[in-house]
């Protein structure tokens, strides 16, 4: 009776033994269909990383438009349903960083509009 309790831990651990033993299946190519594009990347050393994040958080995308990086995105036209694509390039978008910083340190100090800006 115990030999009968004891053969089927006894068949496990042999054929456990045997499927850890045995060399693992060759690998298969995979077919054309399911193979990945090849990843484009841009290079832009104007903008740091943190830059490229605010961007993409933004809705911003890299584009490759004759040799130079642009960073788009679809934007709707005031009164319009209508998205059209803007881009800049990354000088444009420093500078519009620049220009919303400078404007906003001008109206905290004077106080909000009242220095005739907004």
């Amino acid at each position: 009776m115990n030999a009968f309790i004891r053969l089927p831990h006894l068949v496990f651990a042999c054929v456990v033994t045997v499927a850890l033993a045995a060399d693992p299946p060759p690998a298969t190519d995979k077919p054309a269909a399911a193979a990945s594009p090849p990843r484009i990347v841009l290079e832009d050393k104007t903008l740091t990383n943190d830059e490229i994040r605010q961007l993409f958080a933004q809705g911003y995308k890299p584009v490759s438009r004759d040799g130079e990086v642009y960073y788009c995105r679809r934007e709707a036209e005031i009164g319009s349903r209508i998205a059209t694509m803007h881009c800049k390039t990354a000088e444009q978008m420093k500078q519009i960083t620049r220009d919303s910083k400078d404007l906003l340190g001008a109206r905290q100090k004077t106080g909000g509009c009242g220095a005739g800006i907004c």
